[in-house]
């Protein structure tokens, strides 16, 4: 037996690959820089590259570009940001925190 749409299935399946990809995180916009209010008085920025994969961040230490690493959770040069969770963004930097509870400003 011949099946016949075979085609769009695969087509189906390729577009379903394609939707798997990272998106921007929350708050904030690719390819510009968000600056974000947090507890404390603190701030930071950050901008999301256009895939969603890296995002660069200026902070009190300095700014870094961090890789991600898993869902929500960005890392490098020390950094780490942390965009999902029920008290909002926050930022590390050598395991100390940098913000807690940030918010775009």
């Amino acid at each position: 037996m011949k099946f016949v749409f075979t085609a769009p299935f695969i087509a189906i399946g390729l577009l379903a690959g394609c939707a798997s990809s990272p998106a921007v995180p929350p708050g904030m916009m690719a390819g510009k820089f968000v600056s974000f209010s947090c507890e404390g008085g603190k701030t930071f920025s950050a901008r999301a590259a256009e895939d969603g994969k890296t995002v660069r961040v200026r902070g009190h230490h300095g700014s870094a570009e961090l890789d991600m690493k898993s869902d929500g959770v960005y890392e490098g040069d020390g950094y780490t940001l942390m965009t999902k969770g029920a008290d909002g963004v926050s930022l590390m930097h050598s395991g100390k925190p940098e913000g807690k509870s940030c918010k775009p400003a």
